[in-house]
């Protein structure tokens, strides 16, 4: 088990999920509000405060910083956690509204995973997640599961799943692994070279 951060990012975040709230936290910005109104008192509060309405806790760690800079607020944050010896960084409401920070987002745990660090983005009803080199073991949910190569090429086998593949070559160029489902109890994805990027879609309950 790795040392838990959660970071709190600013995406839209209708169904905020309170409890994937473990460890360490860390409200990035906008990330304060959902926090708060979740009732959660966040460990630290960290970015340039230009979204956030309701006021830092006087008991909450502050690191601000000015609104001129090279790094998002959730990379600010993932910065930090790893300073503080954090070695699996969740961040809530990271996924969906503005595509330029999602695929910020994307790029930021693909980072963190070339670095051997786990890390995962949480939005509304949605997961996303690299793998390389490993197997991952998803309980059945009700919706869509895709696989796709993250660089040029990835070979995947894929089991449980209504479209399975075995050693199959995924390409960045083309979106193969779209739209996949579960039809067993669990499912199975291995990544035998390369970086697939997993993306979870639940449907809204």
């Amino acid at each position: 088990m790795g040392k838990i951060c959660t970071i709190i990012c600013g995406a839209p975040c209708e169904n905020f999920p309170k409890e994937l709230c473990e460890g360490y936290v860390i409200a990035a910005d906008k990330g304060l509000d959902y926090a708060l109104s979740a009732g959660i008192l966040p460990d630290m509060a960290v970015g340039d405060f230009d979204s956030a309405q309701k006021a830092v806790p006087d008991v909450t760690e502050v690191k601000k910083f000015p609104p001129e800079k090279d790094d998002s607020d959730a990379l600010i944050a993932a910065k930090i956690a790893l300073e503080r010896g954090f070695d699996k960084l969740r961040f809530l409401c990271a996924l969906g509204g503005r595509l330029d920070h999602t695929f910020a987002n994307l790029q930021m745990i693909y980072s963190l995973k070339k670095r051997g660090i786990s890390a995962e983005l949480f939005g509304d009803f949605e997961q996303a997640f690299f793998l390389e080199n490993e197997t991952c073991v998803i309980s059945k949910f009700s919706g869509y599961l895709s696989v796709f190569a993250w660089e040029k090429s990835a070979e995947i086998s894929e089991t449980g799943v209504k479209y399975p593949t075995e050693k199959l070559v995924f390409t960045n160029e083309f979106p193969l692994g779209v739209s996949n489902e579960i039809i067993q109890k669990t499912a199975e994805i291995t990544v035998h070279s390369g970086t697939a990027l997993v993306i979870l879609n639940r449907e809204k309950r």
